[in-house]
């Protein structure tokens, strides 16, 4: 969609249907799963968006803020800044995009070498393998972490974690494609779990 221009509707008084004309936009799923990890600076936001014209950008964000979705607020921990956050709308989203990452895993086999790879992008599919190990866990995948709660599939930044779970980039990439199983990787010790 180019700014400016009215927004698609699939027509139908179906609950589906209206959520899609809120979230089915390209690039709208990715600014959420950004978002799960707490408030993002546009900039971060560009750069972890790679393939995202600023235009495009710019109208989802609008386009989600409008929808409640996202809000935009001042962050000042050394000097204003301004930043973007999931609403409390928008962090129902979350356990969604967690699903999706989930469902979407089995595909990561076929990995392009143009690919572009973010390690934080790992954390909420690895959430969903680690699923069986229960209550708030503490993913660490080289440099990037988050709290999830294995039962809702929430991103829970305040919460203590019950477990320590780290995994290597690496091994990440062998879990989510299928290559090896989070058993096996536990046993070779390539993953870590720690009690908290």
């Amino acid at each position: 969609m180019v700014v400016g221009m009215p927004r698609r509707s699939y027509a139908q008084y179906d609950a589906v249907a209206r959520g899609l004309d809120v979230i089915g936009e390209r690039w709208t799923l990715l600014i959420v799963r950004e978002l799960a990890f707490g408030p993002r600076r546009y900039t971060d936001l560009h750069a972890d968006l790679p393939g995202i014209s600023t235009d495009v950008l710019a109208a989802r964000l609008k386009e989600l803020e409008a929808d409640g979705v996202v809000e935009r607020r001042t962050f000042a921990p050394a000097a204003p800044v301004r930043v973007y956050d999931l609403t409390d709308r928008g962090r129902e989203l979350v356990p969604v995009v967690a699903a999706l990452a989930a469902w979407g895993s089995p595909l990561l086999a076929a990995h392009q070498e143009t690919d572009a790879v973010r390690h934080h992008w790992y954390l909420l599919p690895l959430a969903a393998l680690v699923r069986e190990l229960g209550g708030v866990v503490e993913l660490r995948v080289e440099g990037s972490s988050c709290r999830v709660d294995l039962e809702s599939m929430a991103v829970v930044p305040e919460a203590e974690p019950d477990a320590v779970v780290t995994i290597a980039a690496k091994i990440a990439d062998e879990l989510l494609a299928g290559r090896t199983t989070l058993a096996t990787a536990i046993d070779d010790g390539h993953v870590i779990v720690q009690d908290s």
